[in-house]
């Protein structure tokens, strides 16, 4: 396979399997459409970014991280916010940015979370959270089969919906 885009594309598809997440580029997709009207400047920033991001996953580099950065920039382009993930249990915590396989088996070794709250690993659902509470939050990965308290999270932050 020669062509960057298409190993970068089999790349990901691998990754979204073994992490039973959802893909994130039709999101990214709506997202960068919708810059593209409201900001070319941006607009063009990121499609260079995003030009970068199929070299980085072509080349070998983890492409779920890469495709959160992405969202984040995507969704930052719209002006600042902070990047949280939400656990199985619905606790939240700042996201850190994609964790080595290496620290996350280590972690796992000593009873830690194995690098769930810092790689958006499969039960995690990471959020942008931005700084004016008139934007909505945006989701950048979610879990195929989100839990219970992840769901509620969706339904209330993303979707504006409160139970009866």
């Amino acid at each position: 396979m020669d062509d960057p885009r298409a190993r970068a594309d089999a790349r990901l598809e691998e990754t979204l399997a073994a992490a039973d997440v959802e893909d994130p580029r039709p999101a990214c997709r709506d997202r960068l459409k919708a810059l593209r009207a409201a900001d070319p400047a941006a607009f063009a920033r990121a499609v260079e970014y995003f030009e970068t991001l199929v070299q980085a996953v072509a080349g070998g580099a983890e492409p779920l991280g890469q495709w959160i950065t992405y969202a984040r920039l995507l969704a930052e382009a719209g002006g600042p916010g902070r990047t949280v993930i939400v656990d199985r249990s619905g606790r939240a915590r700042p996201y850190a940015g994609p964790a080595a396989p290496a620290a996350a088996e280590a972690a796992r070794a000593d009873g830690g979370e194995g690098g769930e709250a810092r790689n958006g690993g499969e039960a995690g659902l990471v959020l942008f959270l931005p700084e004016d509470g008139r934007r909505g939050v945006l989701p950048l990965l979610a879990p195929r089969a989100p839990s219970a308290a992840q769901t509620a999270a969706l339904d209330l932050l993303v979707r504006g919906r409160r139970e009866p």
